[in-house]
């Protein structure tokens, strides 16, 4: 005879086949399914179906496990407890040691274990924490409150459990505990779940106080409950896990990064004689945010260089602009010009050739989200070439100007991660981004590289080998016709040619013509061992040949490099470099200007061997 139960009940132990609950309270009964029935007695279901063990349809939960009748996994999070003697082994997850926490910085993960179930599932209730500084220096703070806010306990990425360090309890100087209870964290019978602990900082831990700190935490217990309602506290014996304190900046691993982004080459500039020319561009570079902070940047210093025997900064220009991203801030170099050494000390732009001076500039407010790169340009509106000519601190032909952010000079940019903590220079700013020359003509030339060639030719073995080093060049005029000198044959005073074990030498002069240099680490070679001819599509006149403004003509430099019978340069490995490019106005020898932008680095050919 079936007595009063409650539902899905049939005994006063397990779980309620519908709700899942306890049956504690239900008065026993022989059950659905008993003596051989065929069917169940309340259901009608057949006795013979297989289902979990304790379920008799496919609702509701196991009256004996908890389990689903459905067939499903239990969650893992809910619902009942299976079994009756459930219990815990603890394991440190090792790669939670000396863990860098910055001020003002959240959820930093200090300390991480496992916690498996056996003989049943366990529900966790409570972990008791203890952090130690018992090897702080004298000087240091060993009160917990200044170092942290408030810890965290999370099973997987679900936060279980928050305690404020102000509620954690002095033990003794400098060690501090407190139970933090926890919930919602049931480990199944056989799983083996993780645990972790994270931290607060305090947003302003002294700095004097992390220099010579030694914190740690120690997990001392873990308390759970069993499928019986039997509440068990166990002890975790561990190696206590060290805490390393560090500036926000670098906890978060946050650093900028200065790069080039594509700068304009050294090149030719038209500018005007009546008019400014505006927006030339003298240097574009990238900043990037590395790690999880935003960085907010306030200061740019730029390093300018008027890299000419005439011409001040402030003769060239008066005006000069970043833009970052898509903002623009324009600088006066009249009134902002300052020494490139300090980026503060007043500087006057006015009144030398060949200078050197920073701009810095400041009030940006800009901020580069973490992980992004932002460009950054910098150019300058170009005066009109000034009247009188050759004057030091004029504005001539031939004059010109580059813009850095140099290495030095970076020491000065102000940059600031999320928190408000200042980047250290060389550490958490690191990069240069080195513009390049640019010249600036009415009437000139642009030069632009074609190819380069080396070939070596054995003659016959008796000291005439020979190589042909083979540079091919474009020239395009503008403003007026530009007329390139032509004579080519290397004289004794070394008027177009030299050599030497260097990648350069003396400089070209307006006699130069189009001039060359040869190269090699054989100490024997001079220019007596050269030869060279210079051809061109450009029409030829007596003394060069004539680019038509706007025309683009080709010029192609060959110069040959002869052993001789004293077996001088056996073995001798040489390649030949574009050193300076003359050219004016006028059929002549002599130029009026020499060319030499970005010549050096890219108009070289390869090496070649001179076999004997």
């Amino acid at each position: 005879m079936v007595t009063l139960v409650l539902a899905g009940c049939t005994s006063a132990s397990g779980f309620s086949i519908t709700t899942g609950g306890s049956c504690a309270t239900v008065v026993a009964s022989t059950g659905p399914c008993s003596g051989g029935a065929a069917f169940n007695s309340v259901t009608g279901a057949s006795c013979s179906t297989t289902l979990p063990a304790g379920c008799t349809t496919t609702a509701g939960f196991s009256p004996t496990t908890g389990a689903s009748c459905s067939g499903t996994a239990t969650p893992a999070t809910s619902g009942p407890l299976a079994g009756t003697a459930g219990n815990v082994a603890y394991s440190q997850l090792s790669q939670y040691s000396s863990e860098e926490v910055g001020s003002g910085v959240s959820d930093i993960k200090v300390a991480g274990f496992e916690l498996e179930a056996s003989d049943g599932d366990v529900s966790i209730r409570s972990f008791k924490l203890t952090f130690r500084a018992d090897g702080n220096a004298s000087t240091d703070s060993d009160r917990l409150i200044d170092y942290l806010d408030s810890v965290s306990i999370w099973k997987g990425d679900t936060r279980i459990g928050t305690a404020n360090t102000a509620d954690f309890i002095r033990d003794s100087a400098g060690v501090y505990s407190k139970v933090v209870t926890v919930s919602n964290a049931i480990v199944r019978d056989g799983d083996k779940d993780r645990f972790y602990v994270t931290v607060d900082a305090a947003s302003n831990i002294d700095s004097g106080d992390i220099d010579s700190d030694s914190w740690g935490i120690d997990i001392i217990n873990v308390r759970y409950e069993d499928g019986s309602g039997v509440v068990s506290t166990d002890t975790i014996t561990q190696t206590e896990i060290p805490i390393l304190f560090v500036t926000s900046a670098t906890a978060t691993d946050t650093k900028l990064k200065v790069a080039l982004n594509n700068t304009p080459d050294a090149s030719s500039v038209q500018v005007d004689s009546s008019n400014n020319t505006d927006g030339v561009v003298l240097l574009k570079g990238k900043l990037t945010a590395e790690g999880t902070s935003d960085v907010w940047v306030d200061a740019l210093p730029i390093t300018f260089t008027a890299a000419t025997t005439s011409g001040s900064i402030n003769a060239i220009t008066g005006s000069v602009s970043l833009t970052l991203g898509n903002n623009t801030y324009t600088e006066s170099t009249g009134t902002n010009c300052v020494d490139e050494d300090d980026f503060s000390t007043a500087q006057t732009c006015s009144t030398e050739a060949n200078e050197v001076a920073g701009v810095l500039f400041d009030e940006l407010d800009y901020t580069i989200p973490a992980g992004t790169t932002v460009n950054f340009t910098i150019s300058a509106d170009i005066n009109d070439l000034d009247a009188t000519v050759a004057e030091a601190t004029n504005f001539d032909a031939g004059d010109s100007l580059k813009a850095e952010l140099t290495g030095a000079g970076r020491e000065f940019l102000v940059a600031q991660n999320a928190l408000g903590d200042s980047l250290v220079d060389s550490t958490e700013m690191t990069g240069t981004a080195l513009g390049e020359v640019q010249t600036f003509y009415e009437d000139g030339i642009a030069v632009t590289f074609v190819s380069s060639d080396a070939d070596a030719f054995t003659v016959d073995a008796v000291d005439n080998d020979r190589v042909e080093l083979v540079i091919v060049f474009d020239v395009e005029a503008f403003g007026d016709n530009a007329y390139i000198p032509s004579f080519q044959t290397p004289t004794t005073a070394a008027t177009n040619a030299t050599t030497g074990t260097a990648a350069s030498s003396t400089a070209p002069t307006t006699a130069s013509g189009v001039a060359f240099h040869v190269q090699s680490a054989d100490t024997g070679l001079t220019i007596a061992y050269l030869g060279s001819t210079l051809t061109s599509t450009a029409t030829e006149k007596t003394n060069s040949f004539e680019v038509v403004e706007g025309d683009t003509k080709r010029f192609t430099l060959k110069v040959t490099v002869t052993n001789t019978a004293t077996s001088v340069l056996d073995s001798a490995s040489v390649r030949a470099l574009l050193a300076g490019i003359n050219f004016g106005n006028s059929d002549s020898a002599t130029g009026d200007f020499v060319y030499t932008s970005d010549l050096t680095d890219t108009f070289k050919t390869p090496y070649a061997t001179i076999a004997d």
